[in-house]
C-alpha cells in the first residue's frame, strides 16, 4: 500500500516561522567595500537595500545589477555606452 505524505503541521506557538528569520546581514563599511573598483562598488551598492525588502524583491535587484553590470562591462569593451 502507498502511503500519501501527511501534510505540514503548523509550527508550535513561538516557534520560528518562515516569515520570522531574519538573516544575519554582514555590516558594510568603507574601510571594507565590496569591490576594489570603485564603479563596481556604485554598482553594487543596491545590495544595501536587501536587508529590507521582502526577499520576492529581490530578484529585481539582482536583475537589474546584472543589467547595471552587462551594460558597464559591454560599454568597457567597446568604449560606448549601450541604449
Amino acid at each position: 500500500m502507498i502511503e500519501s505524505p501527511r501534510p505540514a503541521e503548523p509550527a508550535p506557538a513561538g516557534a520560528p516561522g518562515v516569515g520570522d528569520i531574519q538573516p544575519d546581514w554582514p555590516e558594510r563599511t568603507a574601510d571594507a567595500p565590496l569591490a576594489a573598483d570603485p564603479a563596481v562598488e556604485a554598482l553594487l551598492e543596491p545590495l544595501d537595500t536587501l536587508a529590507h525588502l521582502p526577499v520576492a524583491d529581490h530578484g529585481d535587484v539582482y536583475g537589474a545589477l546584472h543589467d547595471a553590470l552587462a551594460d558597464a562591462l559591454n560599454e568597457e569593451m567597446t568604449g560606448e555606452a549601450r541604449a
